[in-house]
């Protein structure tokens, strides 16, 4: 085995087949960095016929002012499993981060840790990968806790993934919990809709975004890092999907369901006409009406919407990425003016029916806190995550291994001062 430097073409080769894989640890995420004016570096090990056996693709992040860290986002591409690669590996990473002036190197690896069920709670005698956290501390890797909720400063341990390789699309609806299988046909019904907005058209996504942040106390990550990942991913791979009412179809459409009743309460009108106490009349007669009144409801509310908003009503909003195999659901939000109409579900609907004609093997609702109850900050977010046929998943979490121990302990001296001075 061999340690050396790999092209962006190497790196990514490599990438796209590997255990562990993830849009975040793509060259092309990696190189949004350079963003931020931090380098970026993509390493690995060969064997003899230069075939890549493990690779780390990590930028150069600046820390206490004076130094740096090595981040490889979501972690390194390696078999842990293999002790011998992975010892090796860890040793010329160690060497090759400190000779570039690095103190440490941090990953999050996109491995599972345990075995959970479908509540999040932990499968008695179910698999787990403890040994495998053993081996990594044998040789440097500190683990940084198994925290859960969404730490400002790591990428979250717990997420929601629903696999497809064994689902039909009908099975994947099937699954759905019956009330959101409801929903779903109810929104569809009352005339929501998708379609996908374009790199240059992404202002009414972002004005939901802004709302949504603002109700929702987060910090969204603004139209330019928006546009730059699209951009970097391209548009195959990144996708701004958004749920809308066309008030001019659903006015067609009230105006014909309409139209359709109203002929079927001249057919019961006359059958009552000739028997007015037949039960099963009289009864479709008043379902008659209150349809006929759901109509007009439905009606007054567009109109009245229509009024505010215009013809094209934008309900919510969500941004995916597909990376080989995956597809991630990274960010949304939803105006709770507009709750009614259900669109964050259809939007969820169309995109995991769009990752199955695809062929992908995996649809990711990605990070939930990790807290599988009610005092869960985002259990309603979860819920609505494993009723669309999502099961939550653990990762292993954050590692840190030192490779600078002189630099190392200068940073953690200047962050002990930094404590002090707070107090």
């Amino acid at each position: 085995m061999k340690f050396k430097e790999l092209t962006i073409q190497e790196y990514e080769d490599f990438a796209t087949h590997c255990a562990g894989r993830f849009y975040l640890n793509s060259s092309k995420m990696i190189e949004l960095k350079k963003q931020n004016g931090w380098e970026t570096y993509y390493v690995g090990v060969v064997d003899d016929a230069n075939q890549v056996l493990a690779a780390a693709g990590f930028s150069k992040v600046p820390v206490m002012r004076f130094y740096h860290y090595a981040y490889a986002q979501r972690g390194i591409l390696c078999d842990f499993h293999d002790p011998e690669l992975t010892t090796f590996f860890t040793e010329a990473l160690k060497k090759y981060i400190a000779d570039h002036g690095m103190a440490y190197l941090r990953m999050d690896p996109y491995v599972e840790y345990q075995q959970l069920d479908d509540d999040g709670q932990v499968v008695e005698n179910g698999w787990n990968h403890q040994a495998m956290m053993d081996f990594l501390a044998s040789l440097g890797y500190a683990h940084q806790g198994f925290f859960k909720g969404w730490p400002e400063d790591r990428q979250v341990r717990y997420m929601v993934v629903m696999d497809l390789d064994d689902l039909s699309e009908d099975d994947i609806v099937a699954n759905y919990e019956p009330n959101t299988r409801r929903t779903i046909a109810r929104a569809k019904k009352m005339g929501v809709k998708t379609k996908e907005l374009d790199l240059d058209h992404l202002d009414p996504f972002m004005e939901l975004m802004d709302y949504t942040a603002k109700k929702r106390h987060f910090t969204d990550m603004g139209l330019a890092a928006y546009q730059n990942q699209i951009r970097a991913l391209g548009s195959d791979h990144a996708k701004v999907i958004v749920s809308y009412l066309d008030t001019v179809e659903v006015h067609e459409k009230n105006a014909k369901d309409l139209a359709d009743i109203q002929k079927e309460q001249e057919k019961t009108n006359a059958i009552l006409a000739k028997n007015p106490n037949s039960k099963k009349m009289n009864r479709r007669q008043k379902e008659e009406l209150e349809r006929i009144a759901q109509i007009e409801r439905w009606e007054q509310t567009t109109k009245e919407l229509e009024a505010k908003y215009g013809k094209e009503i934008i309900l919510s909003g969500a941004y995916f990425v597909i990376y080989d195999g995956e597809m991630d659901y990274i960010s949304s939000g939803s105006y709770d003016e507009l709750r009614k109409y259900s669109g964050p579900y259809v939007i969820q609907d169309q995109a995991i029916r769009t990752a199955k004609r695809l062929g992908l093997h995996r649809y990711n609702f990605t990070g939930t806190s990790g807290i599988f109850n009610e005092e869960g900050p985002d259990y309603g977010v979860f819920l609505f995550k494993k009723h669309l046929g999502g099961r939550p998943i653990e990762l292993l979490g954050d590692f840190d291994l030192v490779c600078d121990p002189k630099m190392m302990k200068n940073i953690n001296r200047m962050q002990n001062l930094k404590h002090v001075f707070k107090k």
